[in-house]
């Protein structure tokens, strides 16, 4: 215990990964904020969308006529026009009054937007049976029914965030923790080459102790991940109570997703570092290059980035770490669905231990004939 502890004060003292683990992301997030001022400000406007009638639908198409204007900005189009427009983004979805048998939405991307639309067709379908009873069996009480389905569907304003436009800059925070975790790697990286005894003379003396070699490694992992985790609470601290960010969802559930990332970023600092075959420069470049990539494509520098993959390569969004963190972040503060974080915690957790995993073998059997 006493050998921990002193492991716990070596590692903190290192300045070079304090400030990537914890104080860079603070002043990335600082800068974030400055760029999007208006964050937090009531800018919500009405989302245009286009409406495909068929014809024969009175009680959809009464629902779409209420709801333009309020909450909505609605567009009668042909599907043809109305799917161009949704492809050169000029309506942010295409409602249609029968597909398949039953009203229906089509949308470009996942954001805010497209969750509240999604929501409106859902508060519809769940009145659509009794709405079209009333319009049968009494159409003078249907404009008052209608009114307050509309009413229900405009309350979407309301709850969802506040009423406040976070769609896209939210994502950059979510790709910012992202980051955040991944840079726990540059720890894992000094905590790697000093249990390496071909790579440092520090670990050449602690390969000689008698102390077990898997118990030291397990130390230094318990060290790492932890000291990153407590960064990660620490920094989903500072982007909600200083930079006032609102994250909604669960903090426990934040934390959970912050500890597997803590864990994966790590864990790949210290297979890097352990490595006697990569140069110095290299695993510098490694433990760089490799993170930001990942977070450049869970939409780091570009918001829409991961949008465009998951419209376009959806796998490439499952293989990525940083992309599962912030995905799981956003089905948790912004569209609640179970299911979707639930895979997405599932395969965050099989690259945590699987990365773990790699971490602890490529220290523990490691064998050297002279040092």
């Amino acid at each position: 215990m006493e050998r921990l502890k002193y492991r716990y004060y070596q590692t903190i003292r290192d300045k070079g990964n304090m400030f990537w683990g914890i104080v860079y992301p603070m002043i990335l997030a600082t800068f974030f904020f400055i760029a999007f001022g208006h964050l937090g400000k009531d800018t919500w406007t009405e989302i245009p969308v286009a409406y495909v009638a068929a014809g024969q639908e009175r009680v959809f198409d009464a629902f779409m006529e209420g709801m333009d204007g309020n909450f909505l900005a609605v567009r009668p189009m042909e599907e043809a026009e109305a799917l161009k427009a949704l492809e050169e983004g000029t309506v942010e979805g295409i409602f249609f009054a029968e597909r398949n048998g039953a009203p229906s939405l089509s949308v470009g991307k996942s954001g805010l937007r497209e969750t509240a639309l999604s929501m409106v067709l859902d508060a519809y379908m769940k009145n659509s049976a009794m709405m079209e009873e009333i319009a049968r069996t009494r159409p003078e009480k249907l404009p008052e029914a209608m009114q307050a389905l509309q009413a229900e569907s405009s309350s979407i304003r309301e709850v969802s965030l506040g009423g406040k436009t976070y769609e896209t800059v939210l994502e950059y925070f979510f790709a910012c923790i992202s980051m955040m975790c991944f840079f726990g790697c540059f720890m894992g990286h000094k905590l790697g080459a000093e249990n390496a005894a071909n790579v440092t003379p520090l670990a050449a003396r602690r390969s000689i102790s008698p102390e077990k070699k898997s118990l030291m490694v397990l130390e230094d992992l318990l060290v790492g991940i932890s000291i990153q985790f407590v960064n990660a609470l620490a920094f989903l601290l500072f982007l909600r109570f200083v930079l006032g960010i609102s994250l909604n969802g669960n903090f426990l559930g934040m934390a959970l997703i912050c500890l597997l990332g803590s864990m994966t970023g790590v864990s790949l600092g210290i297979v890097v570092g352990s490595s006697a075959r990569l140069t110095e420069g290299m695993k510098t470049l490694i433990l760089v290059a490799l993170p930001l990539f990942l977070c450049f494509l869970a939409g780091l520098m570009i918001g829409d980035m991961k949008y465009n993959i998951e419209k376009h390569i959806p796998l490439l969004n499952r293989m990525n770490p940083a992309a599962l963190i912030s995905d799981a972040l956003y089905y948790l503060n912004v569209y609640n669905d179970g299911r979707a974080l639930g895979i997405r915690l599932l395969l965050l957790l099989a690259f945590a231990c699987v990365m773990t995993a790699w971490a602890f073998l490529s220290l523990r059997r490691t064998r050297y004939e002279s040092i």
